[in-house]
C-alpha cells in the first residue's frame, strides 16, 4: 500500500480528492493534508509519503518551491486548474496530472500509473519544470480588469493599477489617482491571468512594475518597494517571493 499527503489551499479540491481516494483505499493511504506551502514542507519531510498531490499554486509558495525544500523525492501527482496544455510541457518528470474539476477517468488513470513510477521515479529537474510551466501558459489578451463600485461593474485598464492588495475575502485593486476597487477573484487567481509586468512580491500584494518609484535594500536581502501613486505606497517583499522579484526586477 502507498502512503500520500494531500497538499490543496482550495477545500472543494481537497474534499473531492479525499472522496476520489477513499475508492482506493486498497491502494493509497492518506496520511494528512496542509493549505500552504509551509505546513506542506514540513508534513511531508515528516511522514515521507510515497506520493504528494500536489497543487501547483498555493497561498504562500508555488509547488516547485514545495519540491524543492522536501529532504527527498517522492511521486508527484499536480494538480491544476489549468487546460491541459499548460502541463503537458512537464508530464514526464511526474507520475501525471489532474486538471481541475477533477474526473473520475482521469483520476483513476493517475492512480493506476503510481505502481509504474515506483522504482523508476526519474531524477527530477524542479527549475527546469518550473519554466517550461509557466513558459506554457497562455496570458490572456484582455486589457483591462472587471472590478466593482457599489452595485455597477467597471472595467479599470491594466496600465493604470499600481498594485493589488489581498483583503479578507476580495482584493483591493487601487490605481494610481488614488482610487480603490474590489475584485471577488483571489490574489491567486489574478496572479495567474495579469500581463507579464504584474508580480507577485508578497503573499498579499501584486504589484504593476511599470508604477515603481524606488527600490530599496531591506533586512535579510528583502526589497523595498515604493509605488508611484499619491500616497508613495511602500510594499516590502516576502521571504518566499525577494528572489522571484530581484528576477523579474532584472536586480
Amino acid at each position: 500500500m502507498y502512503t500520500a499527503i494531500i497538499i490543496e489551499d482550495e477545500y472543494p479540491a481537497r474534499l473531492r480528492l479525499d472522496q476520489m481516494l477513499s475508492r482506493h483505499q486498497g491502494t493509497i493511504k492518506v496520511l494528512g493534508h496542509a493549505d500552504i506551502g509551509k505546513t506542506a514542507i514540513e508534513m511531508t519531510n515528516k511522514y515521507r509519503p510515497d506520493v504528494v498531490f500536489l497543487d501547483i499554486h498555493l497561498p504562500d509558495m508555488n509547488g516547485f518551491e514545495v519540491l524543492q525544500a522536501l529532504d527527498y523525492h517522492p511521486m508527484v501527482i499536480f494538480t491544476t486548474a489549468y487546460a491541459e496544455y499548460a502541463v503537458q510541457a512537464f508530464e514526464v518528470f511526474s507520475v501525471d496530472y489532474l486538471v481541475k474539476p477533477f474526473d473520475d477517468l482521469r483520476f483513476k488513470k493517475a492512480i493506476d500509473k503510481i505502481s509504474q513510477f515506483q522504482h523508476v521515479v526519474p531524477e527530477p529537474d524542479y527549475a527546469k519544470m518550473a519554466k517550461l510551466f509557466f513558459d506554457a501558459q497562455r496570458k490572456p489578451k484582455q486589457t483591462s480588469l472587471a472590478v466593482k463600485s457599489g452595485q455597477k461593474i467597471l472595467l479599470i485598464d491594466y496600465e493604470d493599477i499600481t498594485h493589488l492588495k489581498a483583503d479578507d475575502k476580495y482584493v483591493t485593486v487601487s490605481t494610481a489617482t488614488n482610487k480603490t476597487y474590489l475584485c471577488e477573484k483571489s490574489l491567486g487567481t489574478l496572479e495567474e491571468s495579469l500581463p507579464e509586468h504584474f508580480i507577485r512580491v508578497h503573499r498579499s500584494y501584486i504589484i504593476n512594475k511599470t508604477w515603481i518609484a524606488e527600490i530599496h535594500r531591506y533586512f535579510k536581502g528583502r526589497l523595498m518597494i515604493v509605488i508611484d501613486d499619491k500616497e508613495r505606497t511602500t510594499v516590502i517583499t516576502s521571504d518566499t517571493y525577494t528572489a522571484p522579484t530581484k528576477i523579474a526586477l532584472g536586480i
